[in-house]
């Protein structure tokens, strides 16, 4: 049977201030911006074609249309999360929602998934890659999420467990046949890959105060991974992330070429909904992760001599 329904995140946000009669306690609830909560509401809205709160200079009430979606609405999702926690408690296990960039997911995450697997076999995670302006946590696809930024996520559970360092780095084969780099200088000889989403060759070459390279050559990426896939298979010099290439570096994919490094003026988050700090299953991702950092002995790989 077809459905004609509103979007069920609007309908959300909606019963949520309805229930409040406040954008601003809705807002803290969802783990959203008061901004956000307005954005759902005018939406659901237009849809209907009818206003469902009267804006009042202090205060807001209900119109009759509001007043006739809150309790049939506060009753559904007071169902829905029922037969959800049944659902996740069956058999004794639980589901667990994640959300983290590619390129975070396929060189730490994936690959140690059957270590997670045996240290909490009745946990199975479900894994979200989303554009970074989505709140999955709002929204509530995701349960946790591992973000990249500065840590100013404000109305969340917020932990840094991982700092990286910026240096170049490229394929062994970009080096055949050349004569041996001596310094930063020398980029000037190769093309340069570009994250353009991160820290780029300017901000690096400034940081150690070269200005004879020219970085405008080369090709750019907004992923990551790919700027790494574009490095091994030996089109150009790329700025690596220590997180992100210390598997290259370690089988040898990817080398070093100079020993100079960069802190990265972000790091990698554990976050997640105030109230979900301590559930069970969040804790147990959070430990195992922090676990296989330190496991991992992440650290600087030295330039090649």
């Amino acid at each position: 049977m077809s459905r004609k329904l509103p979007p069920l995140l609007a309908l959300r946000v909606f019963e949520c201030a309805a229930r409040h009669l406040s954008f601003t306690r809705a807002a803290d609830e969802l783990c959203v911006t008061q901004a956000a909560v307005s954005h759902q509401i005018r939406a659901l809205e237009d849809w209907f074609g009818k206003p469902l709160f009267r804006r009042l200079s202090r205060s807001l009430k209900l119109t009759e249309a509001g007043e006739r979606l809150l309790q049939p609405l506060t009753d559904a999702f007071d169902i829905m999360a029922d037969v959800t926690t049944d659902v996740s408690a069956d058999e004794g296990r639980q589901v667990l929602n994640v959300s983290m960039l590619d390129s975070f997911a396929s060189v730490w995450v994936i690959p140690r998934l059957a270590s997670f697997h045996q240290r909490f076999p009745d946990i199975d995670l479900r894994f979200l890659s989303r554009p970074l302006e989505e709140d999955v946590l709002g929204s509530g696809d995701a349960d946790v999420e591992i973000r990249y930024g500065d840590g100013n996520w404000p109305g969340m559970h917020v932990y840094e467990f991982l700092k990286e360092e910026l240096f170049p780095v490229c394929s062994p084969s970009l080096l055949d046949g050349v004569p041996p780099a001596e310094g930063l200088e020398d980029l000037q000889r190769f093309n340069l890959l570009h994250d353009v989403l991160s820290i780029g060759w300017e901000d690096f070459l400034a940081h150690h105060g070269v200005k004879s390279v020219s970085t405008r050559r080369g090709f750019g990426f907004n992923h990551s991974h790919l700027v790494m896939q574009a490095c091994t298979e030996g089109n150009g010099m790329a700025l690596g992330r220590s997180a992100l290439v210390m598997p290259a570096l370690r089988s040898g994919a990817l080398v070093r070429p100079f020993s100079e490094t960069m802190p990265a003026d972000q790091a990698y988050y554990i976050v997640c909904r105030t109230a979900d700090a301590d559930a069970a299953p969040v804790k147990a991702f959070a430990y195992w992760l922090m676990d296989e950092l330190e496991s991992s002995g992440l650290g600087v790989i030295k330039a090649a001599a």
